[in-house]
């Protein structure tokens, strides 16, 4: 519900549903048919559990177009479960990716790779409360990503450059608005202006 409230995705007010175009009820159904074609958008995945949806070759394949061409991003949310959507369901033009699920404990300091990027406005570093927070081991990352913050040999805020967009992963569940990590979703969001700028 926070993810929702921080992309901006409406309810009603009778039912309490989501409403609008701004979500995907469906990667096989006509919004994302629609939405894989937009150039310097988003596509915020919230955090998952039981690993999320698995899904048909279609829709693998035009996340695939979505993330490769047009200068978008996919944001991925969440922790264990929300990798194993990675692993399951992005592909590359390598194939795909074998991220390890790690936890550290925080908190997860920022890398000198966020300079010159939306996240050198953020906090110098990120809370890591409980079990909330969970990354991928830094050796499993391929070696074209980015690490944002990391604690020890876990990263739990990355890049990967994939074609002319990116996959970005925020391993906070975002149960509650712990605002270093509400800022680094905004920042995450504000990439695909951040290219068109950087370009001009």
């Amino acid at each position: 519900n926070l993810v929702r409230r921080v992309v901006g995705v409406k309810t009603s007010f009778r039912f309490h549903k989501w409403e609008g175009n701004g979500f995907i009820t469906d990667f096989d159904g006509p919004q994302f048919r629609f939405e894989y074609r937009n150039q310097r958008s988003n596509l915020v995945i919230p955090p998952l559990v039981k690993g999320g949806p698995l899904l048909g070759w279609n829709a693998i394949h035009r996340l695939y177009l979505y993330v490769n061409y047009g200068h978008n991003s996919l944001i991925v949310t969440g922790g264990p479960s929300s990798v194993l959507f990675i692993n399951s369901n992005v592909i590359n033009t390598d194939g795909g990716y074998d991220l390890d699920p790690k936890w550290a404990p925080g908190p997860y300091e920022r890398q000198p790779a966020a300079e010159g990027t939306p996240f050198a406005a953020c906090a110098a570093t990120l809370p890591g409360p409980g079990t909330q927070v969970h990354g991928v081991a830094i050796a499993s990352l391929p070696a074209e990503a980015i690490s944002y913050y990391e604690s020890g040999d876990v990263s739990v805020l990355f890049e990967i450059p994939s074609g002319e967009g990116r996959l970005l992963f925020l391993g906070f569940d975002f149960t509650e608005p712990v605002v270093p990590w509400v800022h680094a979703l905004i920042a995450a969001m504000q990439f695909n202006e951040f290219d068109v700028n950087k370009h001009r």
